[in-house]
C-alpha cells in the first residue's frame, strides 16, 4: 500500500547519520521514523532556551553522564508510564 506522508530527501553530516543509524538500531525503529519525529519535535512552537556558557558546559557534562550510565546499564529507561517511578 502506498503511503499518504510526503517524502522528502535529507543530506546529513557523517556523524549525524552514524548516530541516526545508532538510534535506529537501539530501538528497532526505521531511521526515517526517527527523522520525521525529530522534524516534527523541531517545528514544535517551543521558546529557543538561551544558556550562558557554564550553564551550557553543564548541561553538556549531565547529557555526556546520562549516556555514560545508559550504556553501563546503571539507569533505568522511562516507558512513559508512571507505574516504574515509584
Amino acid at each position: 500500500m502506498a503511503t499518504t506522508k510526503e517524502r522528502i530527501l535529507i543530506t546529513l553530516a557523517p556523524s549525524t547519520a552514524r548516530a541516526l543509524r545508532a538510534r535506529a538500531k537501539r530501538e528497532q525503529t526505521p531511521r526515517a521514523t526517527i527523522a520525521a519525529q525529530f522534524v516534527e519535535i523541531g517545528l514544535l512552537d517551543v521558546p529557543t532556551l538561551t544558556l550562558s556558557p557554564t550553564g551550557e558546559a553543564r548541561a553538556l557534562r549531565a547529557v555526556l553522564a546520562y549516556e555514560r550510565e545508559r550504556r553501563a546499564g546503571t539507569i533505568q529507561e522511562l516507558d512513559g508510564s508512571l507505574s516504574n517511578l515509584t
